[in-house]
């Protein structure tokens, strides 16, 4: 007789589900990495920081990399500052809090595009050109164009 094991369901238990086939996790990642802005705003910091990383990196493209995690990474490293020995700042610290800020930031770019395409499609979206010439009101003058 053979035995199968986790073939069968038992009646009141539940398999664990994967977490990545989570919808709250889809959901993070989906408005993370699911839109042109955020992707760019990743793109860019990535970029930045090849270019800039190392002794002989550009420094101009490691500030500019900088400067893309502020305000969270500014943040971020003033708490590591205050925590003192507990949480030394070393460069393993320092590439964690870019990183971090970068998929915070990314995550927040995210929900502001996802929150400007939900409100453009139920307010209804405005044409971009000029309106058409019957569409115009009619000019209540009390004058009459007839040919």
């Amino acid at each position: 007789m053979a035995v199968t094991r986790g073939l069968t369901a038992r009646p009141g238990h539940h398999h664990q589900e994967n977490p990545l086939r989570s919808g709250k996790l889809r959901t993070i990642v989906g408005i993370t990495f699911g839109n042109w802005l955020s992707r760019a705003y990743l793109g860019l910091a990535g970029f930045l920081l090849l270019i800039g990383a190392g002794d002989d990196g550009s420094q101009t493209a490691g500030l500019w990399a900088l400067l893309l995690a502020v305000p969270t990474g500014a943040a971020l490293i003033a708490m590591v500052n205050a925590a003192g020995e507990w949480a030394p700042e070393s460069d393993a610290v320092v590439w964690f809090i870019l990183l971090f800020s970068y998929l915070f930031q990314a995550f927040l770019l995210g929900l502001a595009a996802r929150a400007v395409r939900q409100a453009a499609e139920r307010f209804g979206r405005r044409p971009a050109t000029a309106p058409q010439w019957e569409n115009l009101p009619e000019e209540t003058s009390g004058k009459s164009v007839e040919s």
